[in-house]
């Protein structure tokens, strides 16, 4: 007869909406083709597998397997089919309305499969309100028990081949509870606008008020005390479209139920203003050279007071290069404006006669005001008439026979200026051929700033000479000499000096001579070492740092300038002339500077040591040329109720370059060491309590350049302890390492001629037993 196995388990457990498949295994002889699934007497399936998708709760429940081979007796076996849902949570109302003191029931209904581990209850914005069960009971309710409460129910759940997962579900109800609203509040606290802008202003109430509130506003203007009456505008929101400065003062709103009305809430509304300009300046302005007392004004108004800078070129105008004054005046006005005049002057010491106007005075001039709010500007374009000024650097160009050679003159003028150029002592002025011989070019890059190039095509001898580039306008005409001559060895530099300095650099600056027309041409500084003395920072005697040199080292610096010379040892002197190089020759030396590298790092003492009972300090220096102090500092209360690194003493040092040096010195200026306990004092009764307490003794010491306290090395503690201050006296490290290196070898020695002469002992013994 068929035996009807059905699985995979019974009860078969899913999860709602997942896919269920019943299956039915059927042991017969003979075999059955099919099987017959039946469900509340109904066929539903005849396969051996029953798959049933998206399974819902209304399909749990008895499901039959039956087979039948024909032999007269059927097989049949029942599968359950277990739905398991999340926790289904229903409340009966949305909202719950209840009367102040009053006690509020609320019931939670929750469905699910399986039964549901817990069921609390939250408040939305209280993180603290925890109510365990399905039914919120608040009594004695207060207008504060207003809001939203979830009911929270979780179950667990495990189904077929699968594992344990939590399932949640939750349901909220607002509660309402009949109030008169609390104190309003309105947001922003604080608000500031601007002229011309919008601002709204939002009235609130804690607590709220039920039934819902109305909002109503009212305004004082600036000054005003009295208690406002007329209503200004009703709801939650006021809304100033386009504020100005009316719109200063103080505002106010509260909210109003039938309950009642709750209290006040006031602000103060501040309107800015951005910088408004009252006068400019004139937007062109042209001036000659020398004309005095010439000075640009500004006038604007803003609130809060507008902050002024004047600008040239973009650049911000100061005072300290002693070529303009500002003035600047400010006026409160009514509601918190200000006016601000401000007026800068074309005077100082730097200019001619203190108050005359330059060539270099030329630009755009910016008088910038800015607050708060934004900024305002306005510019001058400033232009000054003068005679031609000179731009170009040599006066001298290098070209060969049949090369092209271009004479180039630069000047700055205003009005522009016309051109002439002459050759030698020849008055007619030169023009362009018609063998194409000589052209002449003018440009302007439109900053009064002018460039006249005569191209001489082919140079021939007699092309040589001075040329005269006559340059003139309205104001004054001059003559730039300028010679064309063959290429040769370049010019000298100048004005060689120091721009930085290192421990093993030196970076040098000049400028550059005529390079002989050759544009190639490279510099080369020449360096020895010097002795300067500097008995503030060195040791007279010391030998390390006083080296000198009489032999000339070379470094080339390519075409850089400035140039950094390198390596070069540290707190060293040297002296650097510069001299130029082209295919040509080479120039005379420049002029000669001297300088003395920086120092890389100030030593740390090799030891020191500390004895508290006799306030001793032992220390241990190596050799070293610098001149140095010691700086002792130690932990103390002086005139501190916290214990800090002080200064106590600072130690001169006689140090030498040659070996170690050891010092010892009495600190007499020791803080004290003790600190008061905090207690109160004991009474007779009592038994007796200390005052103050002792702290170990803690000492550090750093060097210092003796010329420069602040540039000083590492600091080392101090070991603490009577043996230990004339440890510090004993063999410096290298001495001793010396010294131990020396007994070990020595020893070895001994060693080996020990066992060389027990060697030729024995040997002697068996040449004797030999014979």
């Amino acid at each position: 007869f068929p035996r009807v196995k059905v699985g995979p388990e019974n009860p078969l457990r899913v999860e709602r909406d997942s896919t269920a498949v019943l299956e039915c295994a059927v042991d017969s002889k003979p075999k059955v083709p099919n099987v017959r699934w039946t469900r509340n007497g109904r066929i539903i399936s005849s396969s051996h597998s029953h798959p049933i998708q998206r399974v819902s709760v209304q399909d749990a429940g008895n499901y039959a397997c039956a087979a039948d081979n024909g032999l007269g007796k059927i097989g049949e076996q029942i599968i359950t089919l277990d739905v398991l849902y999340a926790p289904i949570v229903v409340i009966e109302s949305k909202t719950w309305e209840a009367e102040e003191r009053s006690t509020v029931t609320i019931r939670c209904n929750v469905t699910s499969n399986p039964p549901p581990v817990s069921i609390e209850w939250f408040k939305e914005g209280s993180p603290d309100f925890r109510y365990a069960g399905d039914i919120l009971q608040l009594r004695d309710v207060k207008a504060e028990h207003a809001g939203r409460y979830v009911c929270r129910a979780v179950n667990m759940m495990k189904p077929y081949n699968g594992k344990i997962v939590e399932r949640v579900g939750n349901s909220t109800v607002a509660l309402l509870v009949r109030h008169r609203p609390g104190q309003a509040y309105i947001n922003p606290s604080k608000p500031i606008v601007h002229v011309g802008n919008g601002v709204t202003l939002t009235c609130s109430a804690n607590p709220p008020g039920w039934p819902v509130p109305q909002f109503r506003w009212f305004k004082d203007a600036v000054g005003e005390q009295q208690t406002p009456k007329t209503i200004l505008a009703q709801g939650t929101q006021y809304v100033i479209p386009r504020a100005h400065l009316g719109s200063e003062g103080s505002y106010h709103c509260h909210a109003v139920n039938e309950m009642g009305s709750g209290p006040m809430a006031t602000i103060n509304l501040e309107v800015h203003q951005p910088p408004q300009f009252i006068g400019k300046m004139q937007q062109h302005m042209t001036k000659r050279i020398g004309d005095t007392d010439f000075s640009a004004t500004c006038h604007a108004k803003g609130k809060p007071r507008p902050m002024v800078r004047w600008l040239k070129d973009g650049r911000d105008i100061t005072t300290d290069a002693n070529m303009y004054r500002i003035s600047t005046n400010n006026n409160d006005g009514l509601s918190g404006m200000v006016t601000v005049q401000s007026t800068l002057l074309f005077q100082g010491k730097a200019r001619p006669h203190k108050n005359q106007l330059l060539p270099s005075d030329r630009g755009t001039y910016t008088c910038l005001f800015e607050n708060e709010v934004s900024t305002a500007n306005a510019s001058m374009n400033l232009r000054i008439e003068h005679g031609p000024i000179v731009l170009h650097q040599y006066n001298k160009v290098a070209y060969e026979i049949n090369e092209n050679a271009a004479v180039m003159c630069r000047v700055q003028a205003y009005p522009k200026p016309e051109f002439q150029w002459q050759l030698g002592t020849n008055t007619a002025a030169l023009s362009m051929s018609a063998d194409e011989h000589y052209e002449i070019n003018t440009t302007t890059d439109n900053n009064d700033i002018y460039t006249s190039v005569l191209r001489i095509n082919r140079v021939k001898h007699e092309d040589y000479g001075d040329y005269t580039c006559r340059v003139g306008n309205s104001i004054e005409t001059i003559r730039a000499p300028i010679r064309l001559q063959p290429k040769g060895p370049p010019e000298k530099p100048t004005n060689l000096g120091v721009a930085d300095v290192g421990s093993n650099y030196v970076s040098l600056v000049w400028d550059p001579g005529f390079d002989g027309g050759i544009t190639n041409t490279k510099f080369f500084v020449s360096y020895r070492k010097v002795a300067i003395p500097h008995h503030d920072q060195v040791k007279e005697d010391c030998g390390i740092v006083q080296q000198v040199s009489s032999e000339w080292m070379e470094y080339d610096c390519q075409r850089d300038v400035p140039c950094s010379v390198t390596p070069l040892d540290q707190y060293q002197s040297y002296v650097f002339k510069v001299k130029a190089i082209n295919s040509k020759g080479n120039s005379e030396p420049s002029n000669e500077v001297a300088t003395t590298t920086k120092i890389s790092k100030i030593p740390v003492p090799l030891h020191v040591g500390f004895d508290p009972d006799t306030k001793q300090l032992g220390l241990n220096i190596g050799a070293t040329c610098l001149a140095l102090i010691a700086v002792v500092e130690t932990i103390g209360f002086h005139e501190s109720p916290i214990a800090t690194w002080q200064v106590v003493q600072s130690i001169p040092l006689a140090v030498s370059g040659n070996g170690p040096t050891y010092k010892e010195q009495v600190l007499e200026n020791m803080y004290s060491a003790r600190r008061s306990s905090g207690r109160s004092m004991a009474s007779d009764d009592d038994f007796p309590m200390a005052l103050e307490e002792e702290i170990p003794p803690k000492v550090r010491v750093k060097l210092c350049l003796k010329s420069s306290h602040e540039y000083c090395g590492d600091y080392m503690d101090a070991e603490i302890g009577p043996a230990l201050i004339h440890d510090s006296a004993f063999i410096a490290t290298p001495t001793l390492i010396a010294i131990v290196v020396s007994c070990v070898v020595f020893a070895l020695f001994v060693g080996l001629m020990l066992m060389f002469c027990r060697c030729k002992r024995n040997q002697t013994k068996k040449s004797n037993q030999t014979k």
